[in-house]
């Protein structure tokens, strides 16, 4: 509206139409500027992670469920200093051009064995509490449905989910003094992905530490979480 010889009159429709276009486009013009000085520097600094510091992995079975899952897409930090209850990625031992992932639940000198079922680190076992009962189907084994404990562990302090089959416990063999790191999937009933089958990994072969979960597979499991940049390294 304007006035004019002291009345209020209505301003035409298409003034009003084109002073509402001008708006709208500066609106989205500044919108449009404030994101490219965000993403830019963003890009740039993913770019540098990338190629110096950064490698993206996609995981490729559900050997680390339900922490990881098939398809998941990871960060990892290269040249990392590994800690024990890490994720790790290494080379792997025993053939060329294969990598394996996994937890380290022991590192070089420490003792390995099994009493009762349980796991022993050190001669002690690693806290563990019983959480739910869930059921998971694995698309990499033909999408077997099987039902799973769902525990809660600790490894120092760090907490992480994992599987434990009652059917079928945990068997590793006893080890006194460790040469290099143990690597175990946090699906302990899915063998075949870790040290039990490979032995242990040297950690110069270690590519780096797994850290983040970019972005989540199509598959979860129910009361764990499983989304878009979820850290996976717990703070000691």
């Amino acid at each position: 509206m304007y006035r004019t010889s002291g009345r209020l009159c209505r301003e035409p429709a298409p003034r009003l139409r084109a002073r509402y276009h001008r708006r709208v486009y500066g609106f989205l013009r500044g919108t449009f500027k404030l994101f490219l000085w965000l993403a830019v520097p963003a890009a740039i600094a993913a770019g540098i992670l990338r190629v110096f510091f950064v490698d993206v992995v996609t995981v490729g079975h559900n050997g680390m469920a339900p922490t990881l899952l098939l398809g998941d897409q990871v960060l990892v930090w290269r040249d990392a200093q590994v800690n024990h209850g890490d994720i790790v990625v290494c080379r792997h031992p025993g053939e060329a051009g294969r990598f394996v992932m996994g937890r380290v639940i022991a590192t070089p000198g420490m003792s390995l064995g099994m009493e009762r079922d349980y796991l022993m680190i050190n001669g002690r076992a690693p806290e563990r509490r019983f959480h739910d009962e869930v059921v998971f189907v694995d698309p990499s084994r033909e999408n077997q449905r099987n039902t799973y404990r769902l525990v809660v562990e600790q490894l120092g302090n760090d907490f992480f989910w994992s599987f434990d089959d009652e059917d079928r416990p945990i068997r590793i063999r006893p080890m006194a003094a460790l040469s290099g790191l143990y690597l175990l999937g946090d699906h302990r009933a899915y063998p075949g992905e870790d040290s039990r089958t490979f032995g242990v990994v040297q950690a110069s072969a270690c590519i780096g530490q797994v850290f983040l979960r970019l972005s989540p597979g199509p598959d979860a499991v129910e009361g764990v979480p499983h989304g878009w940049f979820d850290m996976l390294h717990a703070s000691r």
